[in-house]
């Protein structure tokens, strides 16, 4: 019995990597540029041996079209993310990829889908909020751009930070976004909550009198009451 299901698993692999829809039995174009001593050549010519065996894996079409982007080809990039979202149109780093290759060649409304996509996936996505805020800002439709922009940072504070954020730079309207977030963050900040003080040593109990205990007795705040009628007033 399991001799007969290793066999299974081969022919299952032989017919995966021999099957006449795949795209890699033959090397593509470009692996005639990659250079062997190159460590992101290295990891693109592994990846396209994988999916030789493997080509339904949305995360190594995923990969590849990472490495082609750095690799300086886009268009076969933007190709790779658009196979991962075929395996699992669920994926949404490959949305958010095939976004960022869109906008890269000015594919504005292909972009705007893919971002839509992505936040529909993941919601609160923050990178792929801020990419429609910079797509509605060159659209100019700055009310849109301001509302993409302050959800994007509300749900992570570090887009702001250029460092992290690179493309921060590249809107004109962040101090709007900072002005459409200060009532939000001006509450949360001024409602914070103290910590109980590093080193603090709680109190050794002591047995005490009723009078020096009743000293040291916060009394609760007692009910608002009608003085006339001494009972709690209607809400």
């Amino acid at each position: 019995m399991k001799r007969m299901l290793i066999l299974a698993a081969l022919i299952a692999v032989t017919a995966c990597a021999s099957r006449p829809d795949n795209p890699y039995e033959k090397d593509p174009f470009y692996a005639r540029y990659l250079n062997s001593g190159s460590a992101l050549d290295q990891r693109i010519s592994e990846t396209l041996a994988a999916l030789r065996t493997n080509p339904d894996s949305p995360t190594l079409h995923n990969n590849l079209g990472q490495f082609l982007v750095a690799k300086g080809f886009p268009q076969d990039a933007e190709r790779e993310f658009e196979r991962a979202i075929n395996e699992d149109g669920r994926f949404y780093p490959a949305w958010y990829n095939l976004g960022l290759v869109r906008a890269g060649h000015d594919d504005y409304s292909g972009a705007r889908r893919a971002f839509h996509r992505t936040v529909r996936l993941k919601k609160g996505h923050p990178h792929a909020l801020f990419q429609l805020g910079l797509i509605e800002e060159k659209r100019g439709d700055s009310e849109q751009a301001i509302a993409y922009y302050a959800k994007a940072i509300r749900h992570n504070r570090a887009m702001l930070d250029v460092r992290y954020n690179p493309q921060i730079l590249d809107s004109k309207l962040v101090y709007l976004v900072l002005l459409e977030n200060y009532p939000r963050s001006h509450a949360r900040d001024a409602g914070k909550f103290e910590m109980t003080p590093s080193g603090y040593v709680e109190p050794q109990r002591e047995e005490v009198s009723p009078e020096a205990q009743a000293k040291d007795i916060v009394t609760p705040t007692a009910p608002v009451t009608d003085p006339a009628t001494q009972t709690p007033p209607p809400g």
